[in-house]
């Protein structure tokens, strides 16, 4: 089992400033897709980059878009508020379904799939919904809590699944990222509030983003201190991406890790997509 701490360095910046995939406005989300290839969502648009950040294609977001995922088929779920939609690898809308209690849309902050099953994180119930391929809703995650529900005093959820069908959440008001099986069973948690030691995670609510890499490494993402940590399958703590890299006024860093281990961190408040890669 790895011991050993990593270092990681940039090796490439997507959407930069007077480029062509410049976002003006918004980047609200990345996730990649097979090949490593990078969609990102900001400027009411679903944008996909190639290897050199040229922008291949692009398509109109739905309104208040606010995360996306890549299915292992190429479809493109994007989650808004009270709504999954679904989009062919052209861009072209191919479904979506209704998400929450009705009259009580939810909160949509991530959406991940798993084979069949679509996992979506609902911020306004402090919850993860599972629905089926079809959109109907299976169970719910995170409500076998003492509280019923995960504490999140930054009103967000973040979550990723592994290749084991394990699904990550990040526990904000808890300082820890939980674990649980797709049937709602807790299975672990890691995390502590901390300011002494660099695994420590500060502040009110953190991390506030996470992904799980192939290797079962899990990458968070912080706020105020604004940085990037690596935690081996041991959870112990192997690299810390300094703020150095990021904005200090970033209130989330939006993670995406590639099929090679390359973490993809976008910067809100740069608006810019940066890779890191071991060195």
């Amino acid at each position: 089992m790895e011991t050993q701490p990593r270092r990681y360095t940039p090796v490439a910046t997507l959407a930069g400033r007077g480029t062509a995939g410049e976002f003006r406005k918004s980047l609200s989300g990345v996730a990649v897709g097979a090949g490593r290839v990078i969609h990102a969502l900001g400027d009411d648009e679903i944008r996909v980059f190639d290897e050199k950040g040229a922008v291949t294609r692009a398509w109109k977001a739905p309104e208040r878009a606010a995360c996306l995922t890549v299915a292992p088929d190429g479809r493109v779920l994007v989650g808004a508020p009270g709504r999954v939609e679904i989009y062919g690898v052209a861009g072209n809308r191919v479904g979506g379904f209704p998400v929450g209690e009705r009259g009580t849309p939810a909160d949509v902050t991530a959406v991940k799939v798993f084979r069949d099953a679509i996992l979506v994180a609902d911020a306004s119930a402090r919850l993860v919904r599972r629905y089926d391929a079809n959109g109907v809703e299976l169970g719910l995650i995170g409500n076998q809590h003492k509280t019923g529900s995960f504490m999140l005093p930054n009103r967000s959820l973040d979550i990723d699944v592994d290749s084991a069908g394990v699904v990550y959440a990040t526990d904000t008001g808890r300082h820890q990222v939980t674990t649980w099986r797709l049937e709602g069973t807790p299975v672990a948690a890691f995390g502590r509030f901390g300011q002494a030691k660099p695994e420590d995670f500060v502040g009110c609510c953190n991390p506030v983003n996470l992904a799980v890499a192939p290797d079962g490494c899990v990458v968070t993402g912080e706020k105020a201190v604004a940085r990037v940590k690596v935690f081996g399958p041991d959870r112990a703590l192997l690299a810390v991406i300094g703020p150095e890299h990021f904005d200090p006024m970033c209130t989330h860093i939006h993670l995406a890790v590639d099929s090679s281990g390359r973490i993809v961190a976008a910067d809100p408040v740069r608006r810019t997509i940066t890779i890191f890669g071991k060195s």
